[in-house]
């Protein structure tokens, strides 16, 4: 293992690709003589916004188009308005589902959009808070000092005490340090995944912790000198704009609880920018609204997490949130100016040819609206479960109400409580043993 970098059959290949790009970004910015893993972050976070830039847009896309044909799905809304009834529901999403497939509407899209994103994010996450596993030139400058504590006195047990007395501190790390001793060959399986172990102590390790690992090596000068020899170059690279990010801002006026602040800001505007589409429904209407205000918790826990997650963290969660909203911003003042018409017409003509491409290959769903309505498409009391939704106590006539002068003998023409009921339906059954235990009496 290298260092904590992530596994799994999808973390693993999209950390490691999420890495090399970091890795790049870095090592650009470092023949520019900038060492800032800070800037990295930036520029790796508008990247990979960039990246899924597509995605994104046809998300978009499918929520104008729907929200431009809003007025064909109030029509719907309002011919099945106040009809609560089993068979009038499916028959409204019925309709809305043909609705959605004639203009090649996808429901799914935001779903699956953010499906995609959430293992691309982890990956993120996890370049972010293992750079030294990552980036090459910034594991160089942990790896003399990690050396230095691999072959001192006793190193195992002064390195697992400082982790003890610092949990607070490194409460992220996860990695196991296992037990060694100046024996353990270094070149080893073993030594190898000793020295990344420590290599992940120090990687979160701000400038104080540092200067306590040198108190607790007092008698190793080995471990002090290469402390010394390597802080500047580790401090500069984590320093952006005085602000260290291997450390968490906390509830502290400096300079870093800039950066919870500037999430919050960013995240509370993503929400406000994004489009909500009226039905015409004024429950629906209403509903929604109650969950926009209640999408104000996303910015409060964004606060919160960039406030005890160390601040690097932060300005990624931070700088995401702002990309967002200038993604959301710019798309929505390109479909203003857009000719929506001409956009339908052409979303109609794709849906066309993709369901000539299908052929008669229908999906789960069209199946399941096939049971319910029957091939027609039209709900019929015979056909699915509408015939049993349609059926209604008020068309059972109770013993005491019976009238024997309105009685026949086919069930066909039955005209109890002055209806007739079909044959073979189940009132017109109902009705009949009824009868027979009438006789009977």
């Amino acid at each position: 293992m290298i260092l904590t970098k992530a596994t799994g059959i999808i973390m693993g290949p999209l950390s490691r690709l999420m890495g090399w790009i970091f890795n790049l970004i870095y090592n650009l910015f470092y023949g520019l003589n900038i060492y800032s893993i800070g800037f990295s972050i930036i520029v790796f976070t508008f990247i990979v916004r960039l990246l899924l830039f597509p995605i994104n847009l046809k998300t978009t896309k499918s929520s104008k188009i729907q929200q431009y044909l809003q007025p064909e799905f109030n029509k719907i809304t309002k011919k099945y308005k106040g009809k609560k009834d089993q068979e009038s529901m499916m028959k409204q999403n019925k309709e809305m589902s043909d609705l959605r497939k004639k203009y090649g509407i996808k429901t799914s899209t935001g779903c699956l959009t953010a499906l995609i994103q959430m293992p691309i994010f982890f990956s993120l996450y996890n370049v972010i808070a293992n750079v030294p596993a990552y980036v090459g030139k910034v594991r160089v400058m942990y790896e003399p000092i990690a050396n230095a504590i691999f072959g001192a006195n006793n190193g195992f047990n002064i390195i697992n005490t400082f982790v003890d007395n610092n949990r607070a501190s490194l409460a992220r790390l996860t990695t196991k340090i296992a037990e060694f001793s100046s024996t353990t060959d270094a070149a080893s399986e073993t030594g190898r995944s000793i020295i990344n172990a420590i290599i992940d102590v120090l990687a979160k390790c701000s400038g104080t912790l540092f200067d306590q690992l040198k108190e607790v090596f007092s008698a190793s000068p080995e471990v002090i000198q290469a402390i010394e020899s390597n802080q500047e170059a580790i401090v500069r690279s984590n320093d952006f704009f005085g602000i260290n990010l291997t450390e968490a801002p906390g509830f502290h006026m400096t300079r870093a609880f800039i950066i919870p602040v500037f999430c919050f800001i960013c995240q509370y505007l993503s929400m406000k920018v994004m489009p909500m589409q009226k039905t015409g429904d004024e429950q629906q209407d209403q509903a929604q609204e109650t969950m926009r205000k209640t999408m104000i918790f996303m910015p409060v826990m964004s606060f919160v997490f960039t406030v005890f997650a160390p601040a690097g963290l932060g300005l990624y969660w931070a700088m995401s949130a702002l990309v967002g909203v200038l993604i959301t911003v710019f798309t929505n003042m390109y479909y203003d100016h857009v000719d929506m018409e001409k956009l339908v017409e052409q979303q109609m003509e794709k849906a066309e040819k993709e369901r000539e491409k299908k052929g008669n290959k229908k999906s789960f769903m069209d199946r399941m609206m096939e049971s319910a309505y029957g091939q027609g498409g039209e709900a019929e009391h015979a056909d699915g479960m509408s015939k049993y939704s349609s059926t209604k106590l008020k068309n059972y006539s109770s013993p005491s109400s019976y009238n024997n002068e309105n009685q026949s003998s086919s069930a066909e023409d039955r005209t109890d409580t002055g209806k007739k009921y079909k044959a073979g339906s189940i009132s017109a059954r109902a009705n009949s043993v009824r009868d027979y235990n009438n006789k009977g009496e």
